[in-house]
């Protein structure tokens, strides 16, 4: 027993502590996030590289590459988010998310995907990176396009289509956004207090447990 819990202690205190410590991490950018909403959408090619929850006001036109992004849910009802290619007026190409379309009743159709052709002025976010949703097989990309992935892996998309490294949420009521993709809900620290809650929980009742064990054993004896 002593052993055990000396073993599963430091577990269930470390895993508390990266929780918190991933909640930290969220307030921050959520902080990041309410400075960088006061500011006015910028043009990329005037303000040199883009940062974490800049504004950025593109004009240019949409590509036929499209990824749709698996594993989406709003209200209940599954579908994707929409990532297409956008090609500004000073030669840069965008990854832009115009955010969520719901899925087929068949798993097999692809949704419909309006592609704007006339040139466009949108305003959008830089999303931060925040880590890739871990997925159970291979994703496997198909050659052709729209093609369906299973999470937002913005590197490998971004070599895919031959764009910069970057998403680009569309923000609510632009010019060809579906759904909008959420911005500060998920920036919320809540989810990692609760788990962090749940670890110094469980690391308090198998310490209570701990001496109450001793003590029944030194009554015993």
């Amino acid at each position: 027993m002593t052993v055990f819990v000396m073993v599963m202690l430091p577990v269930l205190a470390s895993l508390g502590i990266w929780q918190l410590n991933r909640g930290a991490e969220k307030r921050a950018l959520e902080n990041d996030y309410l400075r960088q909403l006061t500011r006015l959408p910028q043009t990329p090619a005037l303000t040199g590289p883009a940062g974490d929850f800049s504004r950025l006001r593109l004009q240019g036109q949409y590509q036929p590459q499209v990824f749709l992004v698996d594993n989406q849910v709003r209200e209940g009802r599954p579908g994707y988010w929409v990532v297409q290619r956008f090609d500004d007026q000073h030669g840069q190409a965008f990854l832009v998310n115009r955010g969520y379309i719901a899925a087929p009743q068949s798993r097999g159709q692809l949704p419909g995907v309006d592609v704007p052709r006339e040139k466009l002025a949108v305003v959008g976010m830089v999303w931060p990176y925040t880590g890739l949703v871990p997925v159970l097989d291979d994703d496997p990309w198909p050659d052709g396009w729209p093609k369906r992935v299973q999470r937002m892996d913005v590197a490998r998309m971004a070599e895919s289509a031959q764009t910069l490294p970057l998403e680009v949420r569309l923000e609510p009521g632009q010019t060809s956004v579906f759904a909008a993709a959420p911005f500060a809900a998920v920036l919320s620290d809540d989810i990692h207090l609760g788990y962090a809650a749940t670890w110094f929980g469980l690391a308090a009742v198998l310490l209570a447990g701990y001496v109450v064990f001793g003590l029944k054993q030194a009554a015993a004896e």
